[in-house]
């Protein structure tokens, strides 16, 4: 008895704390998958805005580091360039966060303005660098698809399944969403 008395209160408690807001679940903040700054001393460390998103990094490549352990190598867009560069250069002696799936893979410290739009997703925590990087690609190609469906553009997907993997990940790597999205709006204007 006691126990369903004490269930009953908690259940309460937890009712009307949630009650104060829109909705509990609304308080946990969905992040698009990118690199953000990670704010130290506060109990959601992660900056609210992206400093660049994965629809907006230039390529991808997965690799290995100087210990031989799995990393992702990338670049940014050449559109996000100086953003990442002004950004980079705030964050000095400050960490720069990549998160994926609302977690935080590697916060690196940042020791100095990084013009060359280059990054590392590192591998502190044996995660499955293979799988992040398939789904760091996927990401990729399904903003391209979206743009382009959105606008009325077909894929011709029947060309693009016959590609070994290697020639797939290399069109994605190659293909700019900025540049893809001004070339259908271009095409909007004709």
């Amino acid at each position: 008895m006691k126990v369903i008395i004490l269930f009953a209160i908690l259940s309460s408690v937890v009712y009307l704390g949630c009650a104060n807001y829109s909705g509990c679940s609304q308080s946990i903040k969905h992040r698009e998958n990118g690199w953000y700054c990670i704010i130290d001393g506060q109990k959601d460390s992660i900056a609210s805005l992206p400093i660049v998103t994965v629809k907006e990094f230039a390529s991808l490549r997965l690799d290995t580091d100087v210990f031989g352990k799995a990393v992702i190598t990338g670049s940014v867009s050449k559109h996000n360039l100086q953003a990442w560069a002004n950004s980079t250069e705030q964050l000095i002696n400050k960490r720069i966060g990549f998160v994926f799936n609302d977690s935080v893979i590697t916060a690196p410290r940042i020791n100095m303005r990084l013009e060359s739009g280059n990054f590392q997703i590192s591998n502190p925590h044996n995660y499955d660098m293979l799988s992040l990087y398939r789904s760091l690609l996927k990401e990729k190609k399904d903003s391209l698809d979206a743009l382009f469906k959105a606008n009325g553009w077909e894929n011709d997907m029947l060309f693009f399944n016959q590609l070994d993997q290697e020639k797939q990940d290399s069109i994605i790597n190659t293909l700019d969403y900025i540049d893809a999205r001004s070339l259908v709006k271009g095409f909007e204007n004709k």
